[in-house]
């Protein structure tokens, strides 16, 4: 695990003006990190970003209640390991997007999931951004990137919806140790962990001993 943990309060404050930051699970699930931007802020630019040096699949973390709103149903699961992230039916933003699929137009996707006045009708499914679902309860039901993530922007007061990448080394790998702390020092990452976030939401997390 890398050591250097940045400070919640500043960590929050970087995420809110629209900052990348990493966010690392426990060593007890994936011990992994995602890249993380507030979807207010994401731009072709930072998909691009994401695409070229982080190399992982981008998602969007959601709360349950804005799917909802959406009306962007969960996909059934089959034969998953029991920590699986709930996917949604993959969405385009129909006004914004031609194909879809580039950097540019997938920004845009993610930049309307956050958006109040976008309508369920705007959104084409199957599209080319991944929506997951958080857990009901967050952090208390289950200590993944997506609830932390969403954790995340409940603390900055952003709408509860990121962008999320993991963060795959050059060799194909996911980057883990000292391979992560040199990605997040090459581009001047802040790391936090799902504890951090828990902690400050005041939850206990699931799983936590009694």
């Amino acid at each position: 695990m890398p050591t250097t943990v940045t400070p919640l309060d500043k960590m929050i404050d970087h995420f809110r003006r629209g900052g990348f930051v990493a966010l690392l699970d426990s060593a007890n699930r994936e011990d992994e990190a995602d890249l993380l931007q507030a979807a207010q802020y994401v731009s072709g630019e930072s998909i691009n970003f994401m695409l070229t040096h982080v190399r992982g699949l981008i998602t969007v973390a959601m709360a349950p209640q804005r799917l909802s709103e959406l009306q962007i149903p969960v996909l059934d699961q089959q034969f998953c390991a029991k920590n699986m992230p709930q996917f949604t039916v993959p969405v385009d933003y129909t006004p914004a997007v031609t194909t879809g699929v580039s950097a540019f137009d997938r920004a845009a996707t993610i930049r309307a999931l956050a958006n109040r006045d976008i309508r369920p009708e705007d959104l084409a499914r199957p599209g080319h951004v991944f929506p997951l679902a958080a857990a009901p309860e967050g952090l208390a039901d289950r200590t993944g990137h997506t609830e932390g993530a969403v954790g995340l922007a409940q603390l900055a007061e952003l709408s509860p919806v990121v962008a999320m990448c993991e963060v795959m080394a050059p060799d194909g790998h996911m980057a883990a140790g000292a391979t992560l702390q040199r990605f997040l020092e090459a581009h001047n990452v802040p790391l936090v962990t799902v504890e951090q976030i828990a902690q400050a939401l005041g939850v206990r997390p699931a799983g936590s001993d009694d």
